[in-house]
């Protein structure tokens, strides 16, 4: 297999889970609106999950094939570019205001779910008794999201605003969206599948870890529709929806997507993951947390450093994995 022919792989697999992830935040908006779902729910529950759907999409093949390193590798990709590099280059477009709610609640769940994976890091294993605590969790933060943004306007629940733009027509049907969310389920399990064999052919030719790609190369693919969404937001002004629809997606891809990844499989945590990048992941929303309430506005010198500190935990990578050295970059 020529290296052009797995780059030709991967693309594939990039295009066919930015597709499949519009798909199933189109259809499911649609579904959803059709069925007369509050757009609280939609905004949570299609939006913030579906962005992620991409991670969870390629978890899922991790853990089906055996390939923990995958699943826990994009997992904890997609939460750091979510949390400092999109949220960094978002807020360089626009400054963002931060509401207390959304630091306090969202804020505060991103941190407790980053804290248990620090713990199971130590344990070295996810299995499927912890996989289903972290699902529940998962789930009850749903509730408390659902249940304290219910009464409040669209323009200050958690992204609902940016779905009530995503709706498929004036008036969507429950067919229509069922079909495009089933076309978008399609489109993320085949790109799933094209993107983990191009993944596993550049960590061949590469010679490079699994877990190192799955975290970085993998995971900017898997986020593309959050950072999508996230231009846009801050674009058009909802900055504050910005910040709620980043954090919401990653708890989902801590506490949910890894939680049904064990679900399918048991997560094997390897020790570069367990010493480095969960507590990478924490130190990160340990450092969000005052940048967001400090007058309650991520500005760009906040941002920058948010950029600054994903480019840093990249850059610390490509050194610990030889790439940085002389040799590798042609100077020796």
């Amino acid at each position: 297999m020529t290296l052009d022919y797995i780059w030709w792989v991967f693309a594939a697999g990039v295009a066919l889970l930015a597709l499949g992830g519009e798909g199933v935040i189109r259809g499911g908006v649609a579904l959803k609106r059709g069925l007369g779902v509050s757009p609280v729910v939609i905004g949570l529950f299609v939006l913030s999950i579906g962005t992620s759907s991409p991670t969870l999409a390629l978890a899922l093949q991790g853990a089906a094939s055996g390939i923990p390193d995958l699943a826990l590798g994009v997992a904890i990709g997609a939460t750091l570019i979510n949390l400092l590099l999109v949220l960094g280059l978002g807020a360089l477009i626009r400054p963002m205001s931060s509401p207390p709610k959304v630091v306090l609640r969202d804020g505060g769940a991103v941190l407790l779910a980053a804290a248990a994976l620090a713990v199971l890091g130590l344990v070295g294993r996810i299995g499927r008794d912890e996989g289903a605590l972290l699902l529940a969790g998962f789930v009850f933060y749903a509730v408390v999201a659902v249940v304290t943004d219910w009464r409040r306007s669209a323009d200050h629940s958690i992204a609902c605003a940016e779905a009530e733009k995503r709706s498929v027509g004036d008036a969507p049907s429950v067919g229509g969206g069922l079909f495009v969310l089933l076309v978008g389920a399609i489109c993320l399990l085949l790109g799933a599948h094209f993107l983990t064999g191009g993944m596993l052919g550049l960590a061949a030719a590469w010679k490079l870890p699994v877990a190192v790609l799955a975290s970085t190369l993998v995971a900017l693919a898997a986020s593309l529709p959050v950072l999508i969404v996230t231009a846009l937001a801050a674009i058009r002004g909802h900055t504050q929806l910005a910040i709620g629809h980043l954090i919401t997606a990653s708890v989902f891809n801590i506490l949910g997507v890894l939680g049904i990844a064990a679900l399918v499989h048991p997560l094997t945590i390897a020790p570069p993951i367990a010493g480095l990048d969960v507590f990478v992941v924490l130190g990160a929303c340990a450092l969000l947390m005052p940048l967001l309430s400090t007058d309650w506005r991520l500005t760009r010198p906040k941002a920058v450093l948010l950029v600054l500190a994903y480019i840093s935990y990249v850059g610390y990578l490509a050194w610990r994995e030889g790439l940085l050295s002389p040799a590798s970059l042609g100077l020796a």
